[in-house]
C-alpha cells in the first residue's frame, strides 16, 4: 500500500480535494462576475446575457441527446452482434 493511499481516509474525502472545489467555484464566479459586468452594462447587455444563456442550455441538450442517441445505438449494435436480439447476428 502506497504512502498516499494510507494517508487518504475511507470516504475518498482530502483536504486537498476540498480546497481545489472551494478554488475552482471561487475563480468561476470571478470569471461570471467579469463577463456580467462586461456584457451586463451595455445598451444591449441584458439581451445578450439572455441570449448567451439559451445557446448554452440549447448546446448543452443537443450534445446530451446526441450522446445518449450514440451510446443507445452503440448498445443495440452490441446485442445484434452477440444475438441477444431476436432475428439479429450470426
Amino acid at each position: 500500500m502506497s504512502e498516499t493511499e494510507r494517508e487518504r481516509s475511507a470516504s475518498g474525502w482530502t483536504l486537498n480535494r476540498e480546497l481545489l472545489n472551494v478554488g475552482a467555484i471561487i475563480v468561476a464566479a470571478g470569471i461570471a462576475h467579469l463577463v456580467m459586468g462586461l456584457i451586463g452594462h451595455e445598451k444591449y447587455g441584458p439581451f445578450m446575457l439572455l441570449l448567451l444563456g439559451g445557446v448554452l442550455v440549447v448546446t448543452a441538450l443537443g450534445h446530451r441527446f446526441y450522446e445518449h442517441r450514440r451510446h443507445r445505438v452503440t448498445m443495440i449494435m452490441e446485442c445484434v452482434r452477440c444475438g441477444s436480439i431476436p432475428g439479429g447476428g450470426s
